[in-house]
């Protein structure tokens, strides 16, 4: 996953000027001896105020670096077979040329502002942007243009949960897939009974699978923290020192902040450290005992976000082992006990690190060929969609909050991510994550007529690699979701 939601380089921001979501962000991590590696350069059609490209391969993807006098915006645009970036503010040097890839060879067509690459077998082609600084000396920024072939590419296989009766029966609807989706979807939305909560009607797509939560899972921490404060166990006015410590990566306030600010940071803007110092609070094992309260079977969420990218990056082999991946896929199948052990041992290990270091090995991790998003379900806080929704509808509905809490609870999550616009409702409270070729969303949505909808949309293993990228989908994974409520409803 590529997470990035650290308080100063680039924070993307979610539709409608929101805050960003949870994602590492990214950083000119790579050596410079890669990127100035010229393995072929094309000769261009006439001279241009960019030079040539740089290209060269990167153990499973084709690298193409242009130097450009400035920052550059992009959007990337898919199809069978092709992979198009069209960019705005820079000015390329027009040019065509091929090169091998495995399996596969790939004619590019770079025009003015847009670079266009087709692979002759037909098959699927991903590409990764990202502006990078200049090398050192040098001026402007680099435009790296990462191009994934199909032969090197991993699918992402949601494992299948166990039986749990949460959230079970309702009369199925059809599924509708999303359009703009690609790897795999697991979907749950289900009209809710006001008075019971049972499910009336369902449309569901994998609804027993497991999937990488991302920040989603925050609104859980926010609810467990808000019960602590109506138990005296906590206070909104307690104030936390963040340190190098606690911090995890990417954007965050410095100094003593209250629990009140913490927790509003943590779903409002999807700040990483106040997540974390948040659910150091509360205790990550409390929240897992909650969960479990609740009802839920396959869902785990007893890992801090600096805990889980750590592990990803390699960073805790006193816990995980040198072979992460290995030992990560066989702790799916110990029992809880174990796995909450092996969660408590890697939340500790943590805090020994720098977050700068988290960020940068994960960063490294996510280009490497040690990249598998198997990884990411094993690592991160994790749930099916079924479990998921039903479990907000209850912190929603059934929470055991004082009304005072409840009120908190319902205003931070009806001010983040993403209803659309457009749309009128009674209330819709939702939480999204992103990450590297990862988007979730879940949250509950009342219409004006009083029905009631619980959702759970996670999408993992996407053709789109980077946040900034896969965030640009929540709108409409919005839309989808209300759509979907539309046709519960009749």
């Amino acid at each position: 996953m590529k997470k990035r939601s650290c308080a100063a380089p680039r924070m993307s921001r979610t539709p409608g000027s929101r805050p960003p979501i949870m994602r590492p962000m990214r950083l000119p991590f790579l050596l410079p001896a890669l990127l100035g590696l010229t393995l072929w350069a094309p000769v261009p059609a006439r001279a241009q105020s960019v030079p040539v490209p740089r290209m060269g391969w990167h153990d499973h993807y084709q690298r193409v670096v242009y130097d450009l006098p400035g920052r550059v915006g992009w959007t990337i645009h898919r199809q069978p077979g092709e992979v198009r970036v069209q960019l705005s503010g820079a000015t390329l040097p027009a040019s065509s040329f091929a090169f091998e890839v495995p399996g596969d060879t790939v004619q590019a067509v770079v025009g003015a502002q847009s670079a266009t690459f087709t692979s002759a077998q037909g098959k699927p082609l991903r590409l990764n942007v990202t502006l990078l600084p200049p090398a050192p000396g040098s001026s402007g920024r680099r435009l790296v243009l990462d191009l994934y072939p199909a032969d090197t590419w991993t699918d992402y296989e949601p494992p299948l949960a166990g039986p749990c009766a949460l959230g079970q029966g309702g009369q199925a609807v059809p599924y509708v897939p999303p359009a703009f989706a690609t790897g795999q979807v697991g979907f749950y939305m289900a009209q809710l009974d006001p008075k019971t909560l049972a499910p009336l009607k369902v449309v569901t797509h994998q609804p027993d699978r497991l999937f990488p939560l991302a920040s989603t899972f925050k609104q859980l921490t926010l609810w467990a923290a808000l019960r602590d404060v109506d138990a005296g166990r906590l206070n909104l006015n307690t104030r936390f020192a963040v340190t190098s410590s606690n911090r995890s990566i990417e954007f965050y306030r410095p100094g003593n902040r209250t629990l009140l600010d913490l927790a509003r940071q943590m779903v409002v803007s999807s700040e990483n450290t106040a997540s974390d110092i948040v659910q150091l609070a509360v205790g990550p094992e409390r929240l897992q005992a909650a969960a479990r309260g609740f009802g839920t079977c396959a869902t785990r969420v007893q890992t801090t976000t600096k805990a889980m990218w750590a592990a990803q990056a390699g960073l805790i082999p006193e816990v995980y082992g040198p072979d992460t991946l290995s030992w990560a896929q066989t702790l799916l199948s110990l029992p809880e006990t174990v796995q909450a052990q092996t969660a408590a041992g890697a939340v500790q290990a943590s805090l020994r690190l720098s977050p700068e270091r988290v960020l940068t090995d994960l960063e490294a991790y996510f280009r490497s060929p040690a990249y598998s998003p198997q990884l990411d379900v094993a690592l991160q806080n994790r749930s099916t969609p079924r479990e998921w929704a039903s479990l907000v509808a209850q912190l929603h509905l059934r929470g055991g909050l004082t009304p005072q809490s409840a009120n908190t609870f319902r205003r931070f999550l009806a001010e983040g991510c993403c209803a659309p616009k457009g749309v009128t409702s009674r209330y819709w409270g939702s939480k999204a994550g992103s990450g590297w070729r990862l988007v979730t969303l879940s949250g509950l949505l009342q219409l004006q007529g009083g029905e009631t909808f619980a959702y759970a949309y996670f999408n993992h293993g996407s053709d789109v690699l980077d946040s900034p990228e896969i965030e640009r989908q929540l709108p409409q994974i919005a839309r989808y979701v209300w759509d979907t409520a539309q046709r519960l409803r009749r």
